[in-house]
């Protein structure tokens, strides 16, 4: 089985990975469950009724200790099964939870600790990031099973965490069956004289760089509505922007399938400080929507990887509304050679959920689990 644990499924890219992948492994195998320290979030609804979900019922980095009791209870009771499983932590707080749970020479469980974020850029971004990042690092560097989401986080990770080993990887990946459905799902055709229409997609929080998108479109001097999908603590800074001017803005909250908004948008502008790859960027050009990114890691590693096509994915100094408004001129000149619906999605296929499942049924054969 595949056993998935993170803190909630409320939106994020590394929750709805999460969902992505256990519904794939579901489908294929029927043997996927979810482990959640508390069970709330706006992406439970999207998890295949079949995928086994348990709560731990408590979600707080200063408890970890009593979380990694209730994990390893939760396993031990309710996952023995007579076939060994694989254990997949995301993020930093499971990651601890699950070293404090993990036993050595354990023959019902593999532990796979899991990094999807930049460790050079990203602890200057949350509270208390240093203090963490050094108790992850422990963690890192003494297990067995160590994964990262991208070839920039793994080199990353050797770096900073002082690696013998480079982790091996694992990618994100996007369902493109759905998103070419919901991008040939008919729509009105939106009038000839419109103002641009730009999407931005992510946690209302500093790291996503939503002031420097604001600050570069009003800098274009380009007419636009900006289309904001997503729930943080910026929310208020949001709703406080003027409601006339250039820049028209629209707040859409958290939603389950952010590419549904996305789709009718011209262009996704996307400007976070430190990002390990950007899920969003992958979907938006999976709904044939063309990306404007601010050049983090992992934006310039899908460059790299899916080569350079300028009209399909283009990118601007990280931090720079005047590097964006630049781009984003020049970029809107040249929107009438965006590539069709079929070109998107190949760019972007090496990004494919089930080219993700294998890589995870791979990981799991090697350590003798079965799905």
């Amino acid at each position: 089985m595949l056993i998935s644990v993170q803190p909630h499924l409320r939106y994020g890219g590394a929750e709805r990975q999460t969902v992505l992948l256990s519904n794939v492994v579901h489908r294929r195998h029927g043997r996927a469950a979810v482990v959640l320290h508390d069970q709330v979030g706006g992406l439970l609804d999207a998890l295949d009724p079949g995928v086994r979900v348990e709560c731990l019922g408590l979600d707080d980095h200063l408890r970890t200790p009593l979380v990694a009791r209730r994990l390893r209870r939760l396993l031990d009771q309710q996952f023995r099964d007579g076939e060994k499983s694989l254990v997949g932590l995301h993020l930093w707080s499971s990651i601890l939870a699950g070293a404090l749970a993990e036993r050595r020479r354990d023959d019902d469980f593999t532990f796979v600790y899991y990094e999807d974020l930049d460790p050079s850029e990203h602890a200057r971004f949350i509270p208390m990031g240093r203090a963490k990042q050094r108790l992850v690092r422990s963690v890192f560097r003494r297990k067995d099973v160590v994964v990262a989401n991208t070839n920039r986080v793994a080199d990353a990770m050797a770096r900073v965490y002082g690696l013998e080993t480079r982790p091996r990887v694992i990618s994100p990946a996007i369902d493109l069956a759905a998103l070419r459905v919901a991008a040939e799902d008919p729509a009105p055709a939106p009038p000839r004289d419109r103002p641009l229409k730009v999407a931005t997609v992510g946690s209302l929080v500093p790291l996503k760089g939503l002031d420097v998108v604001y600050e570069g479109l009003l800098a274009s001097g380009i007419e636009c509505e900006w289309h904001v999908v997503g729930e943080g603590p910026l929310r208020p800074w949001l709703d406080a922007l003027p409601t006339d001017g250039p820049v028209l803005v629209r707040a859409h909250g958290g939603h389950p399938r952010p590419y549904e908004v996305v789709r009718d948008a011209d262009l996704l502008v996307h400007g976070a400080h430190s990002e390990a790859l950007g899920l969003v960027l992958l979907e938006a050009l999976g709904v044939g929507v063309p990306v404007l990114a601010a050049a983090a890691s992992g934006p310039s590693e899908m460059v790299e990887l899916l080569g350079d096509r300028p009209e399909v994915l283009s990118l601007f100094p990280v931090g720079d509304p005047a590097g964006l408004a630049l781009a984003l001129k020049e970029r809107v000149t040249q929107l009438e050679a965006t590539p069709g619906l079929t070109d998107m999605q190949r760019y972007v296929a090496r990004y494919s959920i089930e080219a993700t499942a294998d890589a995870w049924t791979e990981l799991a054969q090697d350590h003798g689990c079965t799905f």
